[in-house]
């Protein structure tokens, strides 16, 4: 073995240095002045997307350079953004960082197996879907949750409720079939999912919610919307499907109307 053999990476270890330079990142964050934060923030969502194409990037195309991306770059920005919102505290911030590193991880293997079931079948790509599933869910939790703690008007909430959804959205949707490029009917399916979604969250404005109810029910809205939309790609759907996703977000409805404050 040459010298220079020895320095090629195989993809799992660069998904754990991808996964540890962003660790780093975001524990730096304890550092940097407040005014600089949502810059630097950006520039952790940059990071993890060179870092996520450069440990992926065996097999990648155009619309995989995209797609796959997705969801690490908003699972990075999901963490950060909240991870600003943590008392000024090592003992609650590194504890944190840590268990985004490793969740970061499991992220990156779970896009690697989309990245090769694109090309052909594997057996884990069932776990990997459900995987990815559960970070989109968690990263729309997160972003959520900042950008109701901003308390902004009900049109600037719904407005970026759908500006982050979308992208969220359109990468569980293309993860089903992972076509060469991404077909009009995904858009468009995405693009309705996300504007329920921004209408939804116009009339939660309304509503004295507490922050984490309030991204708490928007997030669960999002898991109802995705999993009908998914069963009926897929042409699995049936009525004890709808009725148990319709069971879910009833229940999240009535847990959030008794934990809301009405007199204020």
């Amino acid at each position: 073995m040459t010298n220079f053999q020895l320095f090629i990476l195989n993809k799992r270890q660069k998904i754990i240095i991808a996964s540890a330079i962003l660790t780093l990142g975001l524990l730096s964050t304890q550092l940097v002045d407040f005014n600089l934060r949502f810059k630097f923030m950006a520039g952790l969502g940059v990071a993890a997307y060179l870092l996520s194409l450069w440990a992926l990037w065996e097999g990648i195309n155009k619309t995989k350079a995209m797609t796959l991306m997705i969801l690490p770059v908003f699972f990075t920005l999901a963490v950060a953004s909240f991870y600003f919102l943590l008392p000024i505290r090592w003992l609650t911030r590194l504890p944190v960082a840590l268990f985004f590193g490793f969740m970061f991880y499991l992220l990156l293997l779970a896009q690697n197996v989309f990245n090769v079931a694109s090309i052909r079948t594997i057996p884990l790509y069932r776990a990997a879907s459900t995987a990815a599933f559960l970070f989109t869910l968690l990263s729309a939790f997160f972003l959520y949750n900042v950008i109701y703690a901003f308390n902004m008007m009900f049109l600037i909430n719904g407005l970026a409720v759908f500006l982050l959804s979308f992208p969220l959205i359109l990468q569980v949707l293309w993860s089903l079939e992972m076509e060469e490029k991404i077909s009009a009917s995904i858009t468009i399916q995405s693009f309705i999912l996300s504007l329920i979604l921004a209408e939804l969250a116009v009339v939660l404005s309304f509503w004295p919610l507490v922050t984490t109810i309030w991204s708490l029910t928007l997030s669960s809205a999002m898991y109802v919307l995705l999993g009908l939309a998914t069963h009926m790609l897929r042409a699995r759907i049936s009525r004890r499907a709808v009725g148990e996703y319709l069971i879910i977000g009833a229940l999240v409805l009535v847990f959030a109307f008794f934990t809301t404050s009405w007199s204020g």
